[in-house]
């Protein structure tokens, strides 16, 4: 790899994903009444994009680590650490379910004249990513009667949010013992194997797994240890799992491994890709449903799509500069104590 120690081309794959994850919800944009794209054939090539979350799994699993190796993090450090991830992902994550209520308030009570429920316990269950944890208990369900994700993208950092809690406990023992390393590998991809039906870190382990090897091999060169998690996980995903899953974990290695080049635009997308990835389908989608009735809607959607890449963009950039940058300067003040 080149550029050791800066990692500019990690946010070029944070963008390509962001991009990849918009374009499969626009493309396959539906207002209730007809899809944006009436040709199946485009939609279905579109929805490939939806794997741009194991994308940012995979770059997750390789950037985590980095920063707890360059950081010399050790288990006493596990709460500063929750601290410094918590406190960057928190904040947007929090300002996108209020942008969603206040807005569903707002259309629902001003332009359609009705009443509006805010859900205060679906609202408290998604806050914490606890949705599905309710939803498995029929006595916690009885209590949080609403249900349901208040937006579809919020379940996958319900699995990003696992995977800090887990990494945070288990890396400075990999990082000791390379054995132990493989036992959690074996471990992590048996039992996604056997939980499938579930949408939980176990499941995506094998992006994970590639994320954190692929940081090994970036540090410290090839060993037969990097190379058995890598095979591990491509096996496992290639037998168990949907091709196109295999074809992102391959995609995802190769990118974080040999992408040399930075792109000026492409690098500060991804610097904004989790801005631009929580609020694409709020800023984006409702500009699609408001102009559902245009000309440009109805004959040139590919231009219609590219507006709502182009605002959302807008959107995840005021974003940053409101919410997530504020929250990276309160992360970087979270040292570990040496």
């Amino acid at each position: 790899m080149e550029n050791k120690g800066r990692l500019n081309h990690i946010e070029s794959i944070r963008a390509f994903a962001a991009l990849s994850v918009a374009l499969f919800h626009f493309t396959n944009y539906h207002n209730g009444q007809r899809f944006l794209f009436e040709s199946e054939t485009v939609r279905s090539v579109f929805v490939y994009g939806a794997q741009g979350v194991e994308l940012f799994y995979a770059i997750s699993g390789f950037i985590i680590p980095y920063s707890l190796y360059r950081g010399r993090y050790q288990i006493k450090h596990y709460f500063h650490y929750l601290g410094k991830r918590l406190s960057r992902l928190f904040p947007p994550y929090f300002a996108t379910i209020l942008l969603i209520t206040l807005v569903s308030f707002a259309l629902t009570t001003y332009l359609w004249g009705g009443n509006y429920d805010f859900q205060w316990r679906k609202i408290i269950a998604n806050a914490f990513f606890a949705v599905d944890f309710i939803a498995a208990f029929d006595g916690l369900s009885a209590y949080f009667p609403d249900g349901g994700w208040i937006n579809p993208i919020f379940k996958t950092l319900k699995v990003e949010f696992q995977f800090y809690l887990l990494i945070g406990l288990l890396f400075p023992l990999i990082n000791k013992k390379r054995w132990i390393l493989l036992v959690f590998t074996a471990l992590m991809l048996v039992l996604g194997v056997y939980t499938q039906n579930a949408n939980t870190v176990l499941v995506n382990a094998p992006f994970f797994l590639i994320g954190i090897a692929a940081f090994y091999i970036y540090e410290e060169g090839w060993s037969w240890q990097n190379s058995l998690v890598i095979l591990a996980s491509f096996i496992t995903l290639f037998q168990f799992y949907v091709l196109q899953d295999f074809i992102v974990g391959v995609l995802a290695f190769l990118l974080i491994s040999f992408l040399p080049t930075r792109f000026g635009f492409l690098k500060f997308t991804g610097k904004i890709s989790y801005s631009y990835y929580l609020i694409h389908g709020l800023t984006g989608g409702w500009f699609l449903y408001f102009t559902s009735d245009t000309y440009l809607w109805k004959e040139i959607p590919a231009l219609m799509v590219i507006f709502a890449l182009m605002i959302s963009w807008l959107g995840a950039f005021l974003m940053y500069f409101c919410i997530e940058k504020p929250s990276l300067i309160i992360s970087k003040k979270i040292k570990y104590k040496p």
